[in-house]
């Protein structure tokens, strides 16, 4: 993969006409290699696995399957498996399911699907101190820096978190990936469900290898445009980066 993060379009449309529309007009941008198309699970319940393989087969990208496993250990290696069958490249569970979990997936996978990269959820970015605090007791930064050294030790191939605790992950475990959803061009910083976001400026600062941008692309006017829009802002800030 390159060094350069990568862009994931998350595909959150109402219908699998609206979402394929979509994946074509990504099988015509530029750089292609470098964006991701992500199947939540609105889509997957819909549209299930011939959705996935449609989708996959008329965009040509890879495809990141996004539905947060989180059951019992066998449970979620089980369906971690099913997943797998499906051509996926990337998928989610959460972290939250402890250490046995995310172990039971990552052992499973290793023998039968080695190069599916795992992705451990730590703290919806709907979260804020106060409803994480409600859930976990505790706030979101502590309770992501726990979760993270859990998928360390699990042998995930990283997080999905906010730009906010990226940067932290790294710092302690340099290994890891980080995913971060949220992500708003510097121009579109609309508020709505998604309480800890950031730009795609601050997203890469803050180390991410994967920028999830959902709604600023599939609700623009032109979303072509908008993808090659956020894929020079990618570059841009790299390069950035890279001469400091």
């Amino acid at each position: 993969m390159s060094k350069t993060p990568q862009l994931v379009v998350a595909l959150d449309l109402p219908s699998l006409e609206e979402n394929l529309a979509l994946a074509r007009t990504i099988s015509l941008c530029p750089k292609r290699e470098n964006i991701w198309l992500k199947v939540g699970l609105r889509a997957f319940i819909r549209d299930g696995a011939k959705g996935v393989e449609v989708i996959k087969k008329t965009s040509g990208a890879r495809i990141f399957l996004d539905l947060k496993l989180y059951d019992i250990p066998n449970t979620m290696a089980d369906a971690a498996n099913e997943c797998a069958n499906l051509g996926i490249d990337m998928m989610t569970i959460h972290a939250s399911s402890g250490l046995d979990g995310m172990r039971a997936v990552v052992q499973t996978l290793a023998k039968n699907a080695p190069n599916m990269k795992i992705m451990a959820v730590s703290a919806l970015t709907s979260f804020d101190d106060k409803s994480f605090y409600a859930v976990y007791g505790k706030k979101v930064d502590c309770g992501v820096f726990n979760l993270s050294a859990l998928a360390s030790e699990a042998g995930v191939s990283g997080m999905v978190c906010s730009v906010l605790e990226s940067s932290t992950i790294k710092a302690k475990h340099s290994h890891l990936l980080t995913l971060t959803p949220g992500i708003r061009p510097a121009q579109d910083r609309k508020l709505d469900d998604q309480k800890r976001t950031a730009t795609i400026q601050e997203a890469i600062s803050a180390g991410a290898d994967f920028l999830v941008i959902g709604r600023p692309i599939y609700t623009a006017q032109d979303p072509k445009a908008a993808i090659e829009s956020a894929l020079i802002q990618i570059d841009s800030a790299s390069l950035q980066g890279s001469l400091r």
